[in-house]
């Protein structure tokens, strides 16, 4: 698949992989929107560039290195990155989880981030169980210049909110997703008052193929940073199963080609912000007609 024309997902900041990930001197090849590309690292400098099937070079592109990960983006008139102030909190451990290939768009995968519906279902002892299925009432709003799609004041009862939990609570969630890719997590912590604080990084490989980053950034020393990576590993691949059953692949923006519940409040207003701005990778933004989604 070609590289993608819509402005909107080329102004992005988006991950290719944990610093961590890119060798010393050897090429890191991967794949964005549509366009082969190559990462070069020489000690803490980086270059990226997108690249034809035999890796001849074809131009030098933007890249940063940020949050642990490196970000690179195809044009060059990005969008501002997303600012993360727990990043400077030195209290805080980050524990990097990804690099997990999915076969769906990326903006199923923020949705199904968002969804707190699915909890009892697919998460069952972990971050739900029935028959607590309610979702309760929680507000949706744009911010940062239209820029980003807040839900807060959401509530969830919880068997086991973290590895280091030893009872079921009601768990306190703030959902952020920062532009079509990005989606940040604040939750509460074991730590009275405190949140934790997680990230979903999403790199759109294509259309219907991604791959997906992810930190942890936890303030309890209870748990090692094995026993977080596993418990979030746990909880992903348990999606990763149901993601890729979804057809279609690409998200709806047409709303009769799939109708919301009124518990789909995070996902209507993201869906409504990817229409709004015009999106056009990753999404059927037409009305699909019927027989026609798989």
């Amino acid at each position: 698949m070609s590289k993608t024309t819509d402005p909107i997902a080329l102004r992005e900041w988006i991950v290719i992989g944990a610093i961590t990930d890119v060798p010393q001197g050897v090429p890191y090849r991967t794949r964005l929107l549509g366009q082969e590309i190559v990462c070069l690292r020489h000690g803490d400098a980086f270059q990226v560039h997108e690249v034809d099937g035999d890796l001849t070079s074809q131009r030098q592109v933007q890249v940063r290195t940020r949050y642990g990960h490196v970000w690179v983006c195809l044009s060059d008139e990005a969008r501002p990155m997303i600012e993360v102030a727990e990043f400077v909190d030195p209290r805080r451990r980050m524990i990097t989880w990804g690099g997990v290939y999915v076969r769906t768009s990326p903006q199923r995968l923020v949705e199904n981030f968002l969804d707190m519906g699915h909890f009892p279902f697919v998460h069952t002892g972990i971050l739900g169980a029935e028959p607590v299925t309610e979702i309760r009432d929680y507000k949706v709003e744009v911010r940062a210049e239209d820029a980003e799609v807040w839900a807060t004041e959401c509530m969830f009862y919880q068997p086991r909110a973290s590895m280091a939990a030893d009872a079921g609570r009601d768990t306190a969630y703030i959902y952020r997703t920062s532009g079509p890719f990005v989606a940040v997590l604040y939750k509460t912590a074991e730590e009275e008052g405190a949140v934790d604080n997680i990230g979903m990084l999403v790199q759109p490989l294509d259309e219907e193929h991604c791959r997906v980053f992810g930190y942890t950034l936890l303030l309890e020393e209870d748990t090692s940073d094995t026993e977080a990576l596993h418990f979030q590993q746990t909880v992903f691949l348990q999606d990763r199963l149901i993601l890729e059953q979804q057809t279609p692949r690409r998200i709806p923006l047409y709303e009769k080609n799939e109708i919301p519940a009124r518990a789909d409040a995070a996902s209507v207003g993201y869906r409504r912000w990817l229409r709004a701005v015009g999106m056009q990778f990753g999404v059927l933004p037409q009305q699909v007609k019927e027989g026609s989604l798989q």
